[in-house]
């Protein structure tokens, strides 16, 4: 019975060891993946706040874009009210011309040349 006894006792030890072994082996592997998680998520950290600053520069642009496109918006509308006034007054300035080179050529045999294309 010493012998079985001991024997069993044998086989107990390297059982022991072997799950004691597997056990430091799974600890020391389920530590690498957590300090390999823990590495990649102090990374996607510093992107994720790179990317917030990225968004507040993008929008701080645009809100500035926005802000010129008014302000051109708005002188663009000054421009074409002084061009539709400029035209009102070279079409007047026409009509006058027009009355005169009648007038002109009512009154005299020759026409300015002036007069030719009005």
């Amino acid at each position: 019975m010493s012998f079985v006894g001991r024997r069993l006792n044998l086989v107990l030890v390297a059982a022991l060891l072997v799950l004691a072994a597997g056990t430091v082996g799974v600890t020391a592997l389920y530590q690498s993946g957590v300090s390999e998680v823990a590495a990649q998520n102090d990374q996607l950290r510093a992107q994720n706040e790179q990317l917030r600053e990225d968004l507040r520069s993008a929008r701080d642009r645009i809100q500035s874009l926005q802000s010129r496109v008014s302000e051109l918006e708005n002188r663009i509308e000054e421009l074409q009210s002084q061009l539709s006034t400029a035209r009102d007054e070279r079409d007047a300035y026409r009509e006058d011309l027009r009355a005169v080179c009648q007038q002109w050529q009512q009154a005299n045999e020759t026409v300015p040349q002036e007069c030719e294309n009005v």
